[in-house]
């Protein structure tokens, strides 16, 4: 499989070690093994690795030192997730180092962020972000979920959809309507009032339902009074991250596939000799290129600027584009093997079943692409 990344982009030292690093680290399941006993099974992930992860310092991979973090650019710690998505790690790192990290970090509460993200970062602690409460919507502001004050505390009710690490998280934060606007809390998982439900995923994880029934929460858990602005920035971080586990996802199918018909034979020939086919492989190739290219450019915008309008607009930029090539670039592979693509026991469906999850999260191509048009009319 022809490489153009050694061609075209110079990664750094650092760029060059932590993908070296990532792809060591996943290279002992090339057969998927461990993805296909973990499908279906709460949480969906392995411990162990969990904590080798921790150890490695992936989970704090974007917090600063002083939380015990690696405080990684994101032109560096893409190459980490491209590895992710190339191995199917099914461990939530993406909901939990950056989205739950994130919205504490960027919040306002200096001692939840002391006594909380170093465990984060060690493995020991795991958060996640409860904030949808509409299928299809990426509205941050908070509507059917409600936080009234009782004295020095709050009760919030109301129900939050398609939590990711719903099972496995020791506290969600929440988004709730106040009277001041949308705001965020640590809620812990066992507080008296809250029950969960699980939803199947196709690509065998699980997404969470958390219900809250006056469920009683103490001031000093309160993240933030500015929830909405703390949501998007760090639900567009994650948009970036999540691309890049699309990028891996495409491209290793792809390099799959490509060894599947150099070797497959038809007629006494290769398959890949016949010209259907090479054509085919070549349309995926493109799409997997430009790709990589928007990712790095996406990458690079996020660690120029803290603009919020121009990292949402690189944001919707790369989702858009890696959602739908992925997609497509999935769904072809799976032609390539033929009939036996089809079945269960191939692994080139699972690529095209996470695929599928990661380009509906966090907002799909179409929604990504109408929102880069209204962001840059706008601009």
């Amino acid at each position: 499989m022809l490489d153009l990344q050694s061609r075209i982009d110079r990664l750094s030292e650092e760029e060059q070690m932590i993908r070296d690093s990532a792809a060591s680290f996943f290279s002992t399941d090339a057969e998927l093994k461990r993805i296909r006993a973990q499908r279906g099974k709460q949480p969906g992930y392995g411990a162990d690795k969990w904590q080798e992860m921790a150890e490695l310092g992936w989970l704090g991979s974007m917090l600063p030192e002083k939380y015990s973090g690696m405080d990684l650019k994101f032109c560096e710690v893409i190459h980490m997730f491209e590895q992710m998505g190339r191995a199917l790690a099914p461990e939530p790192v993406i909901s939990t180092a950056i989205l739950g990290a994130g919205a504490i970090l960027n919040g306002d509460n200096e001692t939840l962020k002391t006594n909380y993200l170093p465990g984060l970062a060690s493995g020991k602690w795991k958060t996640t972000v409860a904030w949808q409460e509409k299928a299809s919507s990426m509205d941050v502001e908070a509507e059917h979920v409600v936080a009234t004050t009782e004295g020095s505390s709050y009760s919030i009710t109301g129900k939050k959809l398609f939590v990711p690490c719903a099972a496995g998280a020791d506290a969600f934060v929440v988004s709730a309507k106040t009277a001041d606007g949308t705001a965020l809390f640590l809620v812990d998982k066992d507080n008296q009032g809250i029950s969960l439900d699980y939803a199947d995923r196709v690509d065998g994880g699980f997404f969470g339902t958390v219900t809250l029934n006056n469920v009683s929460v103490e001031e000093d858990r309160l993240i933030s009074t500015d929830g909405a602005q703390v949501l998007s920035k760090v639900l567009d971080e994650a948009r970036l991250i999540a691309s890049a586990e699309l990028f891996g996802i495409m491209a290793k199918a792809l390099e799959l596939s490509v060894d599947f018909i150099k070797q497959r034979e038809q007629f006494g020939k290769p398959i890949g000799s016949f010209q259907a086919l090479q054509h085919r492989a070549v349309d995926a190739f493109i799409l997997t290129e430009l790709s990589r290219s928007v990712l790095i450019q996406s990458a690079n915008t996020f660690d120029r600027t803290q603009d919020k309008t121009e990292r949402a607009i690189a944001a919707s930029q790369v989702k858009a584009r890696c959602s739908d090539a992925a997609l497509e670039i999935t769904k072809s592979c799976i032609q390539l093997y033929g009939g036996m693509g089809y079945t269960d026991e191939c692994n080139i469906g699972l690529y095209f079943k996470k695929a599928m999850v990661l380009a509906a999260w966090l907002g799909q191509g179409t929604y990504h692409r109408t929102r880069y048009g209204e962001l840059t009319n706008a601009a």
